[in-house]
């Protein structure tokens, strides 16, 4: 077998001699073609199904990856009863697993997509999850109660939602930073207090708070939610890793409404966010009225942010990409990593020259969307003068938006 592999890498480079270096990408001949192609470029076979729940034991550890700020994973109290502590238990964890289930899903899609969400039995649910640990865990001979940590097995979600034509592109890990205005910034303040008391827990990506100390005071209180800009944010949100912010700008609760203005500041493209009204009846104390808004205010954020990440997986594009060779181990990454893209199938190789690669493939989604979904897989991809590039593990600059 190692003989024969290097045989064809000697085939698959003595071709490529053949071409001397100013001359553009042609088309290979058949043979080099299924030489280099049969090595580095078939595109990865089916991926072995995820094994059902079931088949582990029932007392198997979470994945090491089920943990604070997972979207796939989620906690939820269960309580049962039945003839037998055993029976009570088996239908806690059944129950469990539907509501686990009803909750990732939530999590993941867009509201508008809701109805759409496949309805599942039991089994189906189980098929989905990789694992789960028990806590505070109580029992009689009758009733058995505990909280249980459901880890849902991400290939497999995404399989699901894909049957049932439900976007879902996983969004960046990169934190955003909720900065609470009143007309300023003053962490001591009460719409300041109640924004970083109501941060959600169950976010695809972590919303953070400052650290609310004199350093933050001095950069944030200037702060103008008009004309804001990211280069005065920044500093901040790096003390707490974050990638981008918004801003929320409340009014008085003295009225009988209070309004939330919100606006993003950032990197990249910018992301539309509505205001959020709360009617407030008469003798509502200000600080639950505050509570109310920062809940209503940043499940808007975090449902802006899950239209942003939706695909559209009906519609499919088709993309031709130029790839730098350097060797042929890099080459053969390239296109393994490229077929692990989730928007991506259908991967071919159009020509070959001595240091340049040509590929077409489809992806769905827009090519903003594309681009992030390959960031993810190590690849970046971009557009130069009209032509696009990929290249690994490195993301260009050039094709970069401008911050805000």
């Amino acid at each position: 077998m190692v003989r024969k592999r290097s045989a064809v890498r000697r085939v698959a480079f003595v071709g490529l001699a053949r071409y001397k270096p100013g001359m553009r990408l042609t088309v290979i001949t058949v043979s080099l073609a299924v030489a280099f192609a049969g090595l580095a470029a078939a595109p990865p076979g089916p991926k072995k199904p995820a094994p059902s729940a079931a088949r582990a034991p029932q007392s198997a550890a979470a994945s090491p990856s089920a943990g604070k700020g997972d979207p796939y994973s989620i906690t939820v109290p269960v309580d049962a009863s039945a003839a037998s502590a055993s029976v009570a238990q088996t239908t806690a964890i059944n129950g469990g697993r539907a509501r686990a289930w009803a909750a990732i899903s939530h999590r993941l899609v867009p509201q508008k997509d809701w109805p759409k969400l496949p309805t599942l039995d039991s089994s189906g649910v189980e098929r989905l999850i990789r694992g789960y640990t028990v806590a505070d865990e109580k029992r009689s001979t009758t009733r058995y109660v505990a909280r249980i940590t459901y880890v849902f097995n991400p290939n497999a979600v995404r399989h699901v939602l894909k049957l049932s034509n439900v976007g879902l592109t996983d969004q960046p890990g990169t934190a955003i930073l909720l900065v609470a205005l009143s007309p300023t910034y003053n962490a001591h303040s009460p719409w300041a207090q109640a924004v970083a008391g109501q941060r959600l827990s169950g976010a695809q990506f972590p919303l953070v708070t400052p650290i609310g100390d004199s350093v933050d005071q001095s950069t944030l209180g200037p702060l103008r939610f008009s004309d804001a800009s990211w280069s005065q944010i920044q500093p901040a949100a790096t003390r707490v890793r974050a990638g981008e912010a918004v801003l929320l700008q409340a009014s008085s609760p003295a009225g009988s409404k209070m309004t939330v203005r919100m606006r993003r500041v950032g990197p990249g493209r910018p992301v539309p966010l509505a205001d959020v009204e709360i009617t407030i009846p008469a003798g509502t104390p200000p600080e639950k009225v505050y509570t109310s808004a920062a809940i209503q205010a940043e499940a808007g954020i975090e449902d802006a942010w899950k239209n942003r990440g939706s695909v559209d997986l009906t519609k499919k594009s088709k993309l031709v990409a130029e790839v730098r060779i350097t060797s042929l181990e890099e080459w053969t990454a390239t296109l393994a990593r490229l077929g692990t893209v989730p928007a991506v199938s259908d991967v071919d190789i159009v020509a070959l020259n001595t240091g340049e690669g040509r590929v077409s493939f489809s992806y769905t989604g827009t090519t903003d969307q594309l681009r992030s979904a390959a960031a993810q897989s190590k690849l970046g991809l971009a557009d130069r003068g009209g032509s696009w590039w990929i290249s690994p593990a490195s993301v260009s600059n050039e094709s970069s938006e401008a911050p805000e």
